[in-house]
C-alpha cells in the first residue's frame, strides 16, 4: 500500500485505489464504521476510485492496520486550476471564414471554454458545457484555439501551414478549481457524447503530479481507454514546471502524459532548445513521452528574481491578440496540424469511417526531425513535425512506402527490388505506430501485446518506433510480437538520399 500524505497533514479529500476488487464491500464497512463520507467513481467497468472526504493521517493509519492488503495506494486528490499570464499585444490579422460548400473536420478543444470573438466565432461548431456561462473564463480554451486556427499568421511564420476547420468547445471545467475525479469525468463525457463527429481532440490540461517510473496514472490509463473504446486521437500537453525559477533540475511529465495512445507534445523557444519550462519523460518502463515537440514560448528567470515571458502570440477572451507560454500552445499547433492532414485525405465527412489514429500519429512522428541544438528524447521525443504540406506529399512520394494492416503474431513486409533501385542495400527511414490492448489494472505489463521489428528495433516495449540505417535489398522488415493479440499498425519506409 502505497502512501502519500497532504503538506502539514491537513484534513484534506483523498483518493484510494484497490489493488483486490472483490474487498471492495469490506473496504466501504471500515468507511462507514468511522463515518467517512465519500464518493466513489467508475470510469469503466472494474476501474474506479474512491474519494474520502475531509480526512488526516489518523484515518490514513487506520486504513493500513485494516485495508494495506487489498489497498493499492492512498494520496491527495488533485486540484486543478488553470493560472495563466496572459499579456496583451497590438496588432490585428484578417478573420478567416469558412467556405460556403466545404467540408471541415471539427477539432475537440478541451479545456475552459472559447469565447465567441470574431476570429473563432465563424468556427465554432457546437458547446459541449456543464458550466453556466458566467461560471466559465475561457481565457485558456481561446487562446489554444487562436493558435490551433492562427498560429502560423499571429507569428509570421510557417510551422503548421494553417487552413480553417471546426471547433467544439468541450468545457470541461469553470473559472474556479476542479478536482481530478471530476476533470477526468468531465472529459470522459465529452469525449463519449461527441466522438461520432469529432475524432481529434486537444487536451493541454494536466493534473499536477509528475508520472511515476513504473506504473501509469490513472489520468494516463482513462485516456488510453478513451481512444481505444471511441476510436479518436488525443494530443495532450506534458505540462509546465517552475523548477527554473530556482536553478534546480526539470520536473518529469505531469499525470496524464504517459497516455500511450495520446500524442504527448512538450515546448521549444525560438533558439530551438527545450523551452525552460516543458517538463520531461521519459514515460514510465522507459516508454517514449513526449512523442513531439512545437514551439511554445519561453519563461525565463531575470536577474532579480522576477519571471520574463517571451510568449506566442494567440488571442485573450476579449478579441485582442495576446502573448502568453506552455505546452498547452505547442500542443495546439500539433492537434491543428492532425487535423489539417485529415481534412485534406477524408473522404467520408459524414461518419469518418476512414479516421485512422494509427496512420496519422505514423506520419507526424515519420516527419519529426530534431533541432539544429540536438536535443534529448526526453526533452522532446521524436522532435518537430513537419508542415502539413510537407507531410500530405508523403503520400504521393515514389520514395515512400506506407503500409496498414492488423497482425497478430508475425507480419513479414516485403520491399520489391526496384524500391531499392536495384542497389544491394539502401538506406532508409523506417516508423512504425501501432494500438494494442491494455492491462488497465496493471497486475501485469501494461501493454499487453507489443510489436517489434527484427534486427533493427527491438528494445523495451512501446507503441512508436522510429530508425534510421542501412537495409540489404534482399532483406525483408520482419514483424514479430509476443503474443497473438490483434494489433493495428502503420508501417512507413523512405528511402534516404
Amino acid at each position: 500500500m502505497k502512501v502519500r500524505l497532504a503538506k502539514e497533514d491537513k484534513n484534506s479529500n483523498y483518493k484510494v485505489s484497490l489493488s483486490d476488487i472483490s474487498k471492495e464491500k469490506d473496504f466501504i464497512k471500515i468507511l462507514e464504521d468511522y463515518n467517512i463520507q465519500y464518493k466513489k467513481t467508475e470510469y469503466f467497468k472494474d476501474f474506479f476510485m474512491y474519494k474520502l472526504i475531509d480526512i488526516n493521517s489518523k484515518f490514513i493509519m487506520i486504513l493500513q492496520e485494516k485495508a494495506s492488503n487489498f489497498i493499492k495506494y492512498i494520496e491527495p486528490v488533485s486540484i486543478y486550476s488553470l493560472p495563466l499570464q496572459i499579456d496583451d499585444e497590438s496588432g490585428e490579422i484578417p478573420v478567416i471564414y469558412p467556405e460556403k460548400n466545404k467540408n471541415y473536420i471539427t477539432l475537440g478543444v478541451i479545456d475552459n471554454g472559447i469565447a465567441h470573438i470574431k476570429y473563432l466565432d465563424p468556427w465554432i461548431k457546437r458547446v459541449h458545457t456543464r458550466f453556466l456561462k458566467k461560471d466559465t473564463s475561457t481565457t485558456h480554451g481561446t487562446f489554444v484555439s487562436g493558435i490551433a486556427l492562427y498560429g502560423d499568421k499571429l507569428e509570421n511564420r510557417e510551422m503548421v501551414k494553417n487552413e480553417g476547420f471546426y471547433l467544439l468547445d468541450a468545457t470541461v471545467l469553470s473559472a474556479t478549481t476542479i478536482e481530478e475525479d471530476d476533470l477526468l469525468q468531465n472529459i470522459a463525457l465529452a469525449i463519449k457524447e461527441n466522438y461520432k463527429k469529432v475524432k481529434i481532440w486537444n487536451l493541454s490540461l494536466s493534473v499536477k503530479l509528475a508520472i511515476e517510473e513504473d506504473t501509469f496514472s490513472d489520468f494516463g490509463v482513462v485516456l488510453d481507454h478513451l481512444q481505444k473504446t471511441y476510436g479518436v486521437l488525443i494530443f495532450k500537453s506534458g505540462g509546465n514546471g517552475g523548477n527554473f525559477m530556482k536553478k534546480l533540475p526539470k520536473g518529469k511529465l505531469y499525470h496524464g502524459s504517459d497516455s500511450l495512445l495520446s500524442i504527448v507534445v512538450g515546448a521549444i523557444n525560438d533558439e530551438r532548445y527545450a523551452s525552460n519550462y516543458s517538463r520531461i519523460g521519459l514515460g514510465p518502463k522507459g516508454t517514449i513521452k513526449p512523442d513531439l515537440a512545437s514551439y511554445g514560448g519561453e519563461l525565463l528567470l531575470g536577474d532579480n528574481g522576477e519571471m520574463i515571458m517571451k510568449g506566442v502570440k494567440s488571442f485573450s477572451r476579449n478579441g485582442n491578440i495576446a502573448s502568453s507560454s506552455g505546452t498547452s500552445f505547442a500542443t495546439a499547433r500539433i492537434s491543428s496540424l492532425a487535423t489539417i492532414i485529415y481534412q485534406n485525405i477524408c473522404k467520408d465527412f459524414k461518419d469518418f469511417s476512414d479516421f485512422n489514429p494509427t496512420f496519422l500519429k505514423a506520419l507526424i512522428i515519420h516527419s519529426a526531425k530534431n533541432t539544429d541544438r540536438n536535443l534529448s528524447m526526453e526533452e522532446i521525443g521524436y522532435g518537430i513535425p513537419a508542415t502539413s504540406t510537407e507531410i500530405l506529399s508523403y503520400l504521393k512520394n515514389e520514395n515512400i512506402k506506407i503500409f496498414n494492416g492488423v497482425m497478430e503474431k508475425n507480419k513479414e513486409i516485403d520491399l520489391d527490388a526496384s524500391f531499392f533501385e536495384f542497389k544491394k542495400d539502401m538506406k532508409i527511414k523506417i516508423t512504425l505506430v501501432y494500438d494494442t490492448e491494455f492491462d488497465y489494472l496493471q497486475k501485469g505489463e501494461y501493454i499487453k501485446s507489443d510489436i517489434k521489428i527484427k534486427d533493427i528495433s527491438e528494445a523495451g516495449r512501446n507503441l512508436t518506433r522510429k530508425f534510421e540505417g542501412i537495409l540489404a535489398r534482399n532483406k525483408k522488415i520482419e514483424l514479430y510480437s509476443d503474443n497473438d493479440i490483434k494489433k493495428n499498425y502503420t508501417l512507413i519506409v523512405e528511402k534516404l538520399n
